[in-house]
């Protein structure tokens, strides 16, 4: 926790320990005038078993510059303490909520199952008014001004629809940023503008919702933005799935999206050097192929598939101008 503490002071970058000037954070003053911007939002948060992790979340929430009109803990079945770690946050600070899913069962999964649990919640504020709602995973430490810059951010650019940081996982004592594709906001921490919701139509109950959300959102006009800011995720990526399984459901959601043959065969070879070595490619192409074969539903129509396709051939077009 000491390099967290660390990472997070004025004008601390963590360089030396991770190479890369993006990680400098410069935090304005803390106000206690919350309202201040004008700019109402909502935090919904699925999670399960997370006795571990949700207090890093819970103290950076509860540290905010710009606070939440209300954050809905979604307990999804936990058989530990993080309903009861909750509660004590709960006694203090009125705006947040912890509903109790008691259904319950072993798997830590994403996709659909956690769409269903950020639904328990989004279902409660049907008449509520803000600005913008954040889907925000029960193990993260935000850095203070974290939402009062994504208020900002759709404050100064009507056009952004979806925004967020980036995310950094802890490795041998170190804080290292996570890859991912320039343009995408991670679904641990993604915030989107009330009418981009909206317009998309909420997040989809499928296993690669938090792409999807991103294409429809730009398909129907809106910009995605990733922001400066350092987000530390304390279990990686994945990190909780059975990643074999995870490449294989990766590759039929691959299919349904539309991506076609080349893309996946092209996707296949970009994962194969991660671990475990070639067999993640290796198993995302069979799941892409399985589903092929037995002709699985799109989830998309043709023009949304279309365009899919093409905004991902222009970024490899683009990037191989960039080493030619």
């Amino acid at each position: 926790m000491e390099q967290l503490d660390e990472f997070f002071n004025d004008s601390i970058t963590g360089l030396g320990k991770i190479n890369d000037p993006a990680f400098l954070i410069t935090r304005p003053a803390a106000t206690t005038k919350d309202t201040e911007m004008n700019e109402r939002y909502i935090v919904i948060t699925p999670a399960k078993n997370e006795e571990k992790m949700i207090e890093h979340t819970l103290k950076s929430v509860c540290h905010q510059t710009l606070k939440p009109l209300r954050w809905i803990i979604v307990d999804d079945g936990s058989n530990d303490d993080t309903a009861s770690i909750v509660d004590k946050y709960r006694e203090k600070y009125p705006w947040i909520t912890l509903i109790k899913n008691d259904t319950y069962d072993e798997e830590r999964s994403g996709g659909p199952k956690v769409v269903r649990a950020f639904y328990r919640g989004y279902d409660t504020i049907a008449d509520d008014d803000y600005d913008f709602i954040v889907k925000m995973d029960a193990d993260l430490t935000l850095p203070d001004n974290y939402f009062e810059t994504v208020s900002r951010c759709f404050n100064n650019n009507s056009k952004v629809g979806i925004c967020g940081g980036y995310c950094v996982n802890e490795k041998d004592g170190k804080l290292v940023k996570e890859k991912t594709a320039e343009f995408h906001v991670r679904g641990a921490f993604k915030a989107y503008r009330k009418e981009c919701f909206a317009d998309i139509g909420g997040i989809k109950q499928v296993w690669d919702w938090d792409g999807l959300d991103q294409m429809m959102a730009m398909y129907s006009g809106w910009e995605v933005e990733v922001l400066p800011l350092a987000v530390v995720h304390h279990r990686e990526t994945s990190g909780e799935y059975n990643l074999i399984r995870h490449s294989f459901r990766s590759g039929k959601e691959y299919y349904k999206m539309g991506y076609g043959f080349l893309l996946a065969v092209l996707k296949s070879v970009s994962i194969m050097p991660k671990k475990p070595f070639l067999l993640r490619g290796a198993v995302f192409f069979i799941g892409f192929t399985s589903a092929f074969l037995n002709n699985s539903t799109k989830i998309v129509d043709n023009d949304l598939a279309g365009f899919i396709r093409k905004f991902q051939y222009d970024r490899i077009l683009k990037r191989f101008r960039c080493t030619t």
